[in-house]
């Protein structure tokens, strides 16, 4: 019985224990309540009354009184009452399905949830709109209905200090640049509608910034543009009004509270003269700055004189002498010519109001026309006729340009197409292709489908990409592999305009090299001289044709002729013909005649030897199409030397190259005399092509030049070509 009585006391111990400590907890749960109670969930019951405290008044008000209920009530019942009358409708739906609240409660249990949260926004008995933390703390009875302490506390101070954070935190974000710290655009806009006085807009950009994300990284760049910031801001005077932002990237914004173009220069000068210290402070590529300045007073709108800054400033961009511009109204009459040509380029085109003009292409040596390049002119319902260098670049940066392409292409193979059904001897005429049509990925498809469909040979219309172009697009080879295995012969375009890369002239197929006039113009220096001659001979050792454009002076055309070039355009010839003088042109090379085949034959080679100084090593003519060598002057010493006992030139062609050519020649001599791409590309017009080599024969190398002249006579129909070799 002691025993007993022993562990008895020490049962009631623990228990005593344990209602202390849940006491201990209920108190510390309850301690910062608003108002809790306890709930039968199974029972669906309340059996004690339970108060709430107003805020303003220290009034207890009873709760279920308070929504219509005397104790006890349902649980349910009442949840559904307090939902319904304190709570606002654009929260009701945060709280679940109150309709089912017993059940939803009895599955958190059973699920092994022992504690319930919701959330919400209330009215209380004051009209104050309050945030509102109620937790359900599931357990079960001794009896093993699960019941609840329901606990309700103001979380509303809490909820505010957060609101008030986030609300801190969105409005870094909207108004606060994230590399700089400083103001954005949006509230240098904000900043500038209360300044009460005039004054002026800056734009300011770093040229080719793109240079230091490269070398330095895209990290290094952020700081970077850490640093122009705060230079800027250490060169204008904010107390006086002055703002800055950084718009994106390399771009900044400036408001300075003046209209003094003195005081603006001298500011700008010296925001230029510390940015490029940055440099040297923090081992970057050079930063130099250029400026757009357009004035603003109150009543503009500040995105009118902003657009009007970005004009000024690209036009300092283009500046040699100056890292600055203003905005002036002829800046304005501009822009508004621009508009309405941007506007009216749709139905200009309906019209058609771009017309084709032409620029014909000659050979230096026979004088005659192989070619032209096409060109365009809009010609307006008032009579105007504007110049492609006035619209082109308009295009181009309005993504225009693709549609103008496709449309002189297409108007280009219409005319050719109907020349060639008149019986005139048409030449290959080239089209440009601008940078924005070669990223149009259907682009070749396209340009295919058009020729095919008017059923005009490929071959007379040439496509011209700029170098640069190729340069830049790194899909332009896949581009120009697709345009050959489509039919199409490349033309690089402005070779030496801007930073010419040999390796292209590797990777890329061109069957033609356009040398720039920015080459040409420096002929008659000792070191354009040089430029022009190696750059013609890597050319031609890579099975190129050579035209050069822009040329002017007689003493350009008797250099580029002793040089190699096959064919020159420029307004030494012509300058740029529109259609119905260039169809005259045409209609002079068909009234050529020449009375017999063999006169013709002979009184051509001798006119085309009266070219050259020297005399031939050897010289003779070849059928092509009959692949046959005619014996001319010097074919039977060139056999016995030789040793090779045939007429049949592919035959005779294979011999010398393997026995006679040296290496490093070898594939540009069998390129550059193969029979079978000679007759596929010859147009109807005699053409001339230069190539050097070096040549093995008993022992001895010399150094060969080998004019190749290819031809067509009256009263037949086959292709000759003449060769004349000769060392030096």
């Amino acid at each position: 019985m002691e025993e007993e009585s022993i562990d008895l006391k020490k049962t009631i111990a623990r228990l005593e224990r344990a209602l202390y400590h849940e006491a201990q907890y209920r108190t510390s749960l309850l301690s910062t309540a608003t108002s809790f109670y306890d709930a039968n969930i199974t029972k669906d019951l309340i059996e004690s009354d339970f108060f709430f405290k107003n805020r303003k008044t220290g009034e207890l008000i009873s709760v279920p009184e308070y929504v219509g209920l005397s104790i006890p009530c349902k649980f349910s019942e009442f949840v559904k009452r307090w939902v319904e009358k304190v709570t606002f409708n654009t929260t009701k739906s945060e709280l679940g399905d109150i309709d089912h609240i017993n059940s939803t409660l009895i599955e958190s249990y059973n699920s092994g949830k022992r504690d319930y949260v919701i959330n919400y926004w209330m009215e209380s008995s004051d009209n104050s709109r309050l945030y509102i933390n109620q937790r359900f703390l599931l357990t079960k009875n001794e009896d093993g209905d699960i019941c609840t302490l329901a606990i309700v506390k103001d979380y509303t101070d809490k909820v505010s200090n957060d609101f008030a954070v986030k609300q801190e935190m969105l409005e870094q974000y909207a108004y606060f640049d994230q590399i700089t710290k400083g103001y954005n655009y949006i509230k240098f806009k904000e900043k500038l509608r209360k300044v009460a006085t005039d004054g002026s807009i800056i734009c300011l950009d770093i040229h080719n910034f793109k240079i230091v994300n490269s070398i330095c990284g895209i990290s290094r760049g952020d700081q970077v543009i850490k640093e122009i910031w705060n230079k800027i801001f250490q060169m204008i005077d904010v107390s006086a009004g002055n703002l800055a932002a950084h718009v994106n990237a390399d771009h900044f914004i400036i408001f300075l509270n003046t209209k003094d173009n003195q005081t603006i220069v001298r500011t700008l000068k010296n925001i230029s003269l510390s940015l490029s210290l940055i440099s040297a402070e923090m081992s970057v590529p050079q930063i130099r700055p250029y400026f757009g300045v357009s004035s603003w007073h109150t009543n503009k709108k500040i995105e009118q004189s902003y657009n009007e800054a970005i004009i000024a400033k690209h036009k300092a961009k283009e500046q040699q002498n100056s890292d600055y511009a203003f905005f002036n109204e002829e800046d304005t009459m501009r822009t508004i010519r621009d508009k309405k040509m941007t506007d009216s380029f749709e139905d200009a085109l309906a019209r058609k109001e771009f017309k084709l003009w032409f620029q014909p292409k000659y050979n230096p040596i026979t004088k005659k026309l192989v070619g032209a390049e096409a060109l365009v002119r809009w010609y307006t319902p008032d009579g105007a006729i504007i110049q492609p260098g006035d619209f082109i670049p308009l295009f181009e940066k309005s993504n225009l340009i693709r549609q103008l392409d496709e449309y002189i292409f297409r108007n280009l193979c219409l005319i050719l197409s109907g020349w060639q059904r008149a019986g005139k001897n048409i030449v290959p005429i080239s089209v440009n292709l601008s940078r924005a049509s070669l990223y149009y990925k259907e682009i070749v498809n396209l340009y295919k489908n058009i020729v095919e469909k008017i059923g005009l040979d490929k071959k007379f219309v040439p496509i011209e990409i700029t170098e640069t172009a190729a340069i830049t697009n790194r899909q332009i080879k896949e581009i120009a592999d697709d345009f050959h295995a489509a039919g199409f012969t490349l033309q690089m375009d402005d070779f030496g305009s801007g930073y010419s890369s040999l390796a292209s002239l590797n990777t890329m197929h061109f069957e033609t090299l356009k040398l720039d006039k920015s080459l040409i113009d420096f002929i008659g220096n000792f070191g354009g001289d040089r430029l022009i001659e190696h750059t013609i001979c890597l050319a031609k050792e890579l099975g190129m044709y050579v035209t050069a454009e822009g040329v002017e002076k007689e003493d350009q055309v008797n250099f580029l002729k002793h040089t190699g070039c096959d064919s020159i355009q420029g307004f030494y010839y012509s300058k740029p013909i529109p259609k119905n003088e260039f169809e005259i042109i045409l209609d002079t090379l068909e009234q050529e005649t020449i009375a017999t085949e063999m006169d013709h034959l002979t009184e051509h080679i001798r006119n085309f030897n009266q070219s050259f100084i020297r005399g031939p090593l050897y010289s003779f003519t070849v059928n092509l199409t009959k692949d046959n060598f005619i014996t001319t002057n010097g074919l039977d010493k060139w056999k016995e030397n030789t040793g090779i006992d045939t007429n049949n030139y592919s035959e005779a062609l294979e011999i010398v190259a393997e026995n006679f050519i040296t290496e490093p020649y070898r594939k540009a001599f069998l390129s550059f005399m193969d029979r079978n791409k000679l007759l596929a590309n010859f147009c109807g017009i005699e053409e001339t092509r230069i190539l050097n080599y070096d040549k093995q024969l008993k022992g001895q190398t010399d150094k060969i030049r080998m004019i190749y002249h290819i031809f067509k006579i009256e009263d037949s129909d086959d292709i000759w070509a003449y060769i004349n070799l000769s060392t030096f």
